[in-house]
């Protein structure tokens, strides 16, 4: 179904408003001429005085909501969504208008920050007083400068897990649906969901999206898996593809970043000098991501893996009475000595693998790649995409996954990177993902009791994935 490019704002309200009932219409109809007159104001158009004194909705104000012409047109986007796919819910309509939002007017990062993400970036485990060391500061300061970054750039630093060490696999469910009321179905499901399915996300169309699984890697959740695969593509899907992933890598780039302005720099042309037609042989040369490589299963007890899973959730920095006490709601008493030494093995044996995540200045949203290639390709296309300032790569068993976070002055990078990694050598289709909703299921700690630490397997029951 095409979405008309334009139409009135006025005629788009009236056509939304008008399939709703009229409890809905009452509480949307503020929400939705915030909107508009947010749209209106950033297109230049006059408002009269009567507009610029409208009542403000408490989840959107038309005069002092922040953003520039990227944030209207992905509102204006999202009204035409609302309307060609005839939403007429009100709780649906307020998720598509006010939930992540790009805001263009990020701050630029400071001298001192910019250290202090370099740094992390190279080592994201790193101890607060030897990263107040080499940024020449103190350990008191470079707290205060992690809480800014942390509330302004949602910077993250997080362990990721290597799923086959803990007996698990992942597995991704690329998915078509075969309506919008589908969608609606499979959200329910989702949410009241309870085992070992992770995170479903939603392209902007509401039609695409993927599912993540990381299940017991035993001949029962396999079949139990294949059965939920089958199952959810006979109730909701007309297309439907199954990945595996068997890494996870991250690069970062400060290449493009300019320290007389504190500002990352991208320009639409950098994409068509990337060097796709790289000789394999010329890998070594090119900037290395960082990441992991699952491998094969260890020996764990129930305890190591809450503090994997604390690791993910809180990162290194949390305090160790938290993980003590997160350790005694499961009845283990340890002290914080022996959950260090617990926390260092984990990390010697590549259970565990410390990454950063951050909001790039400029950068306003996230795109998702599925590139189903062969392995060298594969290798290559992770290599390259280090000259991108944001990538995380997804390593599986037909191609990869890149999630990109695009420069928010450049429409065109999308349509370029597509176009370039679907004539590298050895790639059969590329799938676009643009991010919008994603729903997260109950944390891994929730299945912590399943181990059974002798046997080292896991107990399945029945609905578990």
């Amino acid at each position: 179904m095409e979405i008309a490019s334009e139409e009135p704002l006025d005629i788009l309200e009236k056509q939304i408003l008008s399939r709703l009932n009229s409890q809905d219409r009452n509480e949307m109809q503020y929400l939705i001429r915030n909107v508009s007159l947010f749209i209106k104001r950033i297109q230049g158009q006059p408002l009269s005085k009567e507009e610029k004194n409208y009542p403000v909705h408490p989840l959107f104000s038309h005069a002092e909501q922040e953003g520039g012409q990227n944030t209207a047109d992905n509102l204006l986007y999202r009204l035409r969504l609302i309307d060609t796919y005839q939403l007429d819910q009100s709780r649906y309509i307020v998720e598509m208008l006010t939930e992540t939002l790009p805001i263009q007017e990020i701050q630029s990062f400071s001298t001192r920050k910019a250290q202090i993400l370099w740094q992390l970036n190279q080592n994201p485990a790193i101890p607060k007083y030897k990263l107040a060391k080499k940024v020449g500061t103190t350990p008191r300061t470079v707290s205060k400068d992690l809480a800014e970054l942390e509330r302004d750039y949602a910077l993250q630093i997080f362990f990721s897990p290597d799923a086959h060490r803990f007996h698990l696999i992942v597995k991704i469910i690329v998915f078509k649906t075969k309506s919008i009321l589908h969608t609606k179905q499979l959200e329910k499901f989702v949410i009241n969901h309870r085992g070992f399915m992770r995170i479903l996300r939603l392209d902007q169309d509401l039609r695409q999206g993927t599912i993540i699984f990381r299940y017991p890697d035993q001949p029962e959740g396999h079949k139990m898996f294949n059965e939920r695969a089958k199952w959810l593509h006979d109730e909701f899907f007309t297309e439907s593809l199954t990945i595996q992933v068997l890494g996870i890598y991250q690069f970062i780039s400060f290449e493009m970043y300019d320290p007389t302005t504190n500002a990352y720099s991208i320009e639409p042309e950098i994409v068509s000098q990337i060097p796709f037609d790289y000789n394999m042989d010329l890998l070594d040369a090119l900037p290395q991501p960082r990441g992991i490589e699952y491998t094969r299963p260890f020996w764990f007890d129930q305890a190591d893996f809450l503090l994997a899973d604390s690791l993910y959730v809180t990162g290194p920095l949390s305090k160790s009475d938290y993980k003590q006490h997160l350790l005694q709601i499961h009845g283990i008493k340890y002290s914080m000595k022996t959950i260090w030494k617990k926390e260092q093995r984990l990390q010697k044996e590549k259970a565990v693998f410390p990454m950063m995540e951050l909001r790039i200045p400029g950068f306003d949203e996230d795109m998702f790649f599925t590139v189903f290639c062969s392995p060298k390709a594969s290798s290559l296309i992770r290599a390259i995409s280090a000259f991108l300032p944001y990538v995380m790569v997804l390593n599986t068993d037909s191609g990869c996954v890149l999630r990109i976070q695009r420069p928010v002055h450049t429409s065109a990078l999308t349509a370029q990177l597509i176009r370039k990694i679907h004539h590298q050598r050895g790639v059969t289709d590329v799938r676009l993902l643009r991010y919008q909703r994603s729903f997260q299921m109950p944390l891994f700690r929730s299945v912590a009791d399943r181990w059974n630490t002798e046997e080292q397997n896991w107990l399945i029951r029945e609905g578990d994935i």
